[in-house]
This record gives C-alpha cells, sequence and structure tokens, in this order.
C-alpha cells in the first residue's frame, strides 16, 4: 500500500473515531430503552429468530415481526431478497408504525435479523435518528435485569406510512457486483464478503456451490461483537477489525453474505456506527451469485 493511502486512511480512521462515538445514534443499551419504553411515539420491534420465539418471551410491548414473512419478499428469485413497497407499506400498518415513530428493534442473535430490519426502514426512507438497536438485542436486556412477558402486544393505529422508496442507491445487483467489483471497472469499489470464513472458502458450501466473489475480503460481521452478552465492541476495536481487513472509509463498500441477514447488519456497522460514506448491499448475495452458475467464483466447490 503507498504511504500516502496509508496516512488518508489513518487520517480518515481518525476522523470517524473523533466524530461517531461508539454506538453514537443508532445503538442504544437497556437503561435508555427502560427510559423511553413508555413513550407512545416509540415502537419496539421483536425479530427473534425463530418463529415462536416471541410467544414463550419478549420485552414487554414489543410487536412481532417473522423474519422470513415480514423481511424478505417470497415473489422474487432468490426470495431473500427485501420487501417491495406493497408489502413493506402493509407491515407498517400491522405494526402500527409511521413517519413520525422512533423504532427500536432487537433480535436474540447478535442483532443480525434487528439490523435487516432497520435497513429495510431505512431502504424505505425512515428518519434515520429514529431509528434504534438495543445493542445486544435480548440477551443483553435480560442481563441487565430487564423485565420480559409473554403477553401479546396489540400495536397502536397510526396514520398512513409515507414513502417514495425504495433508495435504489442503498442496493447493488450481481452486474454491478460483476463489473465494478470484479472486472474491477470502478477502483473505488472494494467486495465484502461478510460470512463466515468456512463458507467464505468453500469448505461449507449453502447452495449448488460454494466460494466467494472473486476479489472479495472477508471479515464476518459477528467478530466485532462481545461474548456472551452480544454487545457491539468499543467502536475503536471495531474499526481496527475493518481496517486490517482492508475494508476502509475511503472505498465503496459493496458488502454481501448468503440471504442478506449479516450483510445488513455489516451495513448497520460501516454506515450507522462507524459513519462510513458509502456503503452498499448486494440483496441477491451468495445465495443469488452462486446459483448463477455462469458468474466465476474463487474457491469454488460444488455439493
Amino acid at each position: 500500500m503507498k504511504p500516502a493511502r496509508v496516512l488518508l486512511i489513518t487520517l480518515l480512521n481518525i476522523l470517524l473515531l473523533i466524530a461517531i462515538p461508539a454506538g453514537a445514534g443508532v445503538l442504544v443499551d437497556a437503561d435508555w430503552l427502560k427510559a423511553h419504553m413508555n413513550n407512545r411515539n416509540l415502537v419496539i420491534v421483536d425479530c427473534q429468530n425463530r418463529p415462536d420465539s416471541y410467544e414463550k418471551l419478549h420485552i414487554p410491548g414489543a410487536v412481532k415481526v417473522l423474519h422470513h414473512v415480514d423481511l424478505e419478499d417470497p415473489t422474487r428469485y432468490p426470495p431473500n431478497k427485501f420487501p417491495q413497497k406493497a408489502q413493506f407499506l402493509a407491515l407498517m400498518n400491522r405494526l402500527g408504525i409511521d413517519n413520525n415513530t422512533t423504532v427500536v428493534a432487537y433480535d436474540d442473535r447478535y442483532s443480525l435479523f434487528a439490523s435487516r430490519f432497520l435497513f429495510i426502514m431505512e431502504l424505505y426512507g425512515h428518519d434515520i435518528n429514529k431509528l434504534k438497536l438495543l445493542d445486544g438485542g435480548l440477551p443483553a436486556w435480560k442481563a441487565a435485569g430487564g423485565k420480559v412477558s409473554t403477553s401479546l402486544c396489540n400495536p397502536v393505529k397510526r396514520g398512513a406510512y409515507l414513502t417514495t422508496g425504495p433508495n435504489p442507491d442503498m442496493m447493488v445487483s450481481w452486474s454491478d457486483v460483476y463489473r465494478k467489483g470484479v472486472q474491477l471497472q470502478d477502483r473505488k469499489v472494494l467486495v465484502h464478503d461478510t460470512r463466515p470464513l468456512a463458507e467464505f472458502n468453500g469448505s461449507r458450501v449453502r447452495n449448488v456451490r460454494g466460494g466467494h466473489i472473486p476479489t472479495a475480503v472477508n471479515l464476518e460481521s459477528k467478530k466485532v461483537c462481545n461474548n456472551p452478552d452480544q454487545t457491539f465492541k468499543h467502536a475503536e476495536q471495531i474499526q481496527k477489525a475493518f481496517t486490517e481487513a482492508g475494508i476502509t472509509p475511503d472505498r465503496i463498500i459493496y458488502t454481501y453474505c448468503h440471504t442478506s441477514d449479516r450483510a445488513a447488519h455489516t451495513y448497520v456497522i460501516l454506515k450507522n456506527i462507524l459513519g462510513y460514506p458509502d456503503v452498499r448491499i448486494y440483496e441477491g448475495g451468495w445465495n443469488e451469485w452462486g446459483s448463477l452458475t455462469a458468474l466465476p467464483a474463487a474457491d469454488e466447490e460444488y455439493r
């Protein structure tokens, strides 16, 4: 790496860490939620992994989102793509969310699914200052002595949600990734694979073939979370991990995983926590790329 670029990246990292304290904006902790959860203009959204998890245990007053029903589009291929406008508006109506609502999302799996929900909210133009992620989700909430419930919550009925979305600048297609990332038609683009290493190197195959998109660098987003409470590490530690992987704020980041859950997690980390200026999700992910066998793959392994 050229000395001038090393200096530029170092300066950018310093500026980001000065301007963005750990968790600025999007992250809230259990104490914050305890203090604000009775605000009538706040909606807590439960995005736990399993369909029956909400009925077993959830934060009092939370409304339920079903990951594979509400946050995916079964009418498109692959079905892991994000909901289209009509589906999104129906979900907002069911959850009791309008344009003025402050939304706090959480889950029980390192915030992967809560991040997907918040990304979709941002995709359709919700004020990012009104989008909050409960740091550590349900495990951290319980560890902090937060109350839990098994009672179903009836959402408050609000006005119609208004949107001009989805915002096309937040996503890229396989063609964008191929032309700008693989063929290097745009040298500023960096392809980031946020799956576990075993999927990246092809030793675990979840599609017709395994491997990764050529030129992609790998860093699993969950690596920047703590165990066992699933909270995020400090911003300096997160920045260090991404910088060491070559994922720096001077690049245009195209991030992908298998079904866009980890990609959404990465988006929240880079864009909303660290303040990277240009992060986009390849929503088809390896689920799509791996199935399009005419597209190139590195470390390619077939079932």
